[in-house]
């Protein structure tokens, strides 16, 4: 029997309806116990007898609980309501990255943000043994404080766990499919998982995907054998080292990328324009005095940009500078151009004074 909005099972009362289609509905519950929100899924009615998809719900049960991090969902716990398997989890609110990315590329500093926790979540993920095999902008959410949270696990596979996809058979979103998930590899490492990330950072950057075409064939086949253009390319304030990063990411062969989060993490961090953030900071700062923006916009995940800034803004404290500069430090160029423009603003006040009272 579907569940009914207003209803009360067990402990759980059903607010309205989040996301529905054939397979799966997620519904807004609130935890009466507990008294919170939560998200809870169940299988669509069309669905319900089919032996795989009970499968794969029941694996993705047991390989989301086996995950605590706070840049990924939350799971809460999986149980038998009205006869029916369901999954509780974390109610994350926010936007999904698919949908701030309809507003445009990230600024960097955004981007090396979120894809520090990006890559912090699936660090955990493959720590653990779990191939998130889904990587895309509609399984990372933004939270109104420009927090991650990984979702998605609807693929994700352990290395304890059932193989249950037919070899051949590929699942996911066409456009984040690593090259042998094209071909149906009948084993996948983290390593496709590190490709995806690097399909969804180069859309983060330049705005539009790497692969695409008019038909799911045509992706799938670009996948395997089109180099895309490096992002310096779609995006000329793109410099060759943010080019290396993202290229090195989609390596057609797996040897050939990252063979962890953890260096592509390094390797992102190592980029982070952390003074950039400043600047950032001063123009919003300078909008907001001026009028031109309220103090929320901007900084909230889904706003417009404006004045210059895109939704999604981070504080400067979630970028680290580089390696070589202590935190709080700032570089000594950045003093000395400091000093010659206060005696450039100093000379040419003199100077103004002057020539007033000649």
């Amino acid at each position: 029997m579907a569940f009914q909005l207003g209803q009360r099972a067990g402990q759980y009362e059903f607010i309205d309806i989040v996301d529905s289609n054939p397979n799966r509905v997620a519904f807004r519950v609130r935890n009466l116990a507990n008294n919170r929100f939560e998200l809870l899924r169940v299988l669509g009615a069309a669905v319900q007898g089919d032996e795989e998809r009970t499968k794969r719900f029941y694996r993705e049960a047991s390989v989301h609980a086996r995950l605590v991090h706070p840049n990924i969902v939350t799971f809460y716990r999986a149980t038998t309501l009205d006869g029916q398997f369901v999954i509780m989890t974390e109610l994350a609110e926010g936007v999904t990255l698919a949908e701030r990315l309809e507003l445009g590329p990230l600024p960097l500093p955004v981007a090396i943000s979120f894809f520090d926790q990006v890559l912090s979540a699936l660090s955990c993920a493959h720590q653990h043994g779990i191939v998130h095999r889904n990587v895309s902008p509609a399984s990372i959410i933004v939270t109104p404080d420009s927090s991650i949270k990984l979702a998605g696990f609807t693929y994700a596979r352990g290395s304890i766990d059932p193989q249950l996809t037919q070899v051949g058979f590929t699942v996911g979103d066409v456009h984040y499919l690593s090259p042998e998930q094209v071909r149906g590899a009948p084993i996948l490492d983290p390593r496709c998982d590190i490709y995806a990330a690097g399909i969804v950072l180069y859309e983060s950057i330049t705005g539009r995907k790497p692969f695409d075409g008019k038909s799911q064939f045509d992706v799938l086949a670009a996948q395997i054998s089109v180099v895309p253009p490096p992002p310096s390319q779609l995006e000329p304030s793109l410099t060759s080292e943010w080019d290396a990063l993202v290229m090195k990411a989609l390596a057609k062969e797996p040897s050939g990328r990252y063979q962890s989060a953890a260096e592509f993490r390094a390797a992102l961090k190592s980029l982070g324009p952390w003074f950039t953030e400043s600047a950032a900071v001063v123009e919003a700062v300078t909008a907001e005095a001026e009028g031109a923006v309220p103090a929320s916009a901007g900084r909230v995940a889904g706003a417009p940009p404006v004045a210059g800034l895109a939704a999604g803004y981070v504080p400067a404290a979630t970028v680290a500078p580089p390696p070589h500069v202590p935190a709080g430090a700032a570089p000594l160029s950045w003093y000395a151009s400091l000093a010659w423009a206060v005696v450039a603003i100093a000379m040419f006040t003199v100077f103004f004074f002057v020539s007033s009272h000649q």
